[in-house]
């Protein structure tokens, strides 16, 4: 391990709670997960059908990393329990879209992840999964995509590379399996992730009724014409 991925961070921002406590360290992304990040399945879409399982591509995958689940697909082979996503599972894509990201979760459905995209499944003795999946939005991730991504003629990311990714993590107390101060930051960012729910929710119920009243509002030319 080099001296960049050993040197201890600061964050300008810290919970009250966690300022006295030590400096993050930098750990490859390797180090935090249960075994090594794995390529999906290489097979073509087929039009959906509840009888097929639904298949996951990197068209899928909105720019805030949620499952665009109204054009859905589906996958027509042979699959296997360990080519559906589980819960805290993240997939990153490894060419085209390179860098997005999505997190798994039960209420997407039971979902095949496509072959270019590569799954990571986080240790959660190591890392809290939202914690991990939040800092794949960070100007240090996509710069890192930057780099690594145009070293070879080809743009892409394969599963060693992803490996080698630097994270920055707060300390943890191995002997409790402490991610505290990660599950704070997690629970954070989570809360704000819903209240922007919330609001795009109520802002598109707007645009609606705003597109309802327009259309009463003005009189129809074409029942005019009637």
């Amino acid at each position: 391990m080099n001296e960049a991925t050993k040197r201890e961070l600061k964050p300008k921002l810290r919970f009250p709670e966690f300022r006295s406590a030590p400096e993050w360290k930098t750990r490859r992304l390797g180090d935090l997960l249960l075994n090594h990040p794995d390529y999906g399945v290489n097979a073509p879409a087929v039009p959906y059908s509840e009888n097929l399982p639904t298949y996951l591509r990197i068209t899928d995958i909105s720019d805030d990393g949620h499952f665009l689940s109204d054009k859905k697909t589906s996958v027509n082979i042979d699959i296997t329990d360990g080519n559906y996503l589980s819960e805290g599972d993240i997939v990153l894509a490894r060419t085209g879209s390179v860098g997005k990201s999505y997190k798994y979760r039960k209420e997407d459905g039971k979902l095949v992840f496509a072959g270019f995209l590569i799954r990571i499944k986080p240790d959660h003795s190591e890392v809290n999964s939202t914690f991990l999946f939040n800092f794949f939005y960070t100007r240090q991730y996509w710069n890192w995509v930057a780099i690594t991504s145009a070293r070879s003629s080809q743009p892409g990311i394969n599963a060693n590379e992803y490996a080698m990714l630097p994270i920055p993590t707060p300390p943890h107390n191995e002997d409790r399996d402490d991610l505290l101060e990660q599950q704070t930051i997690a629970d954070c960012l989570s809360s704000i992730d819903a209240l922007i729910a919330a609001q795009t929710q109520k802002l598109d119920m707007l645009k609606s009724h705003k597109k309802g009243l327009m259309q009463q509002l003005f009189p129809s030319l074409e029942e005019a014409r009637g």
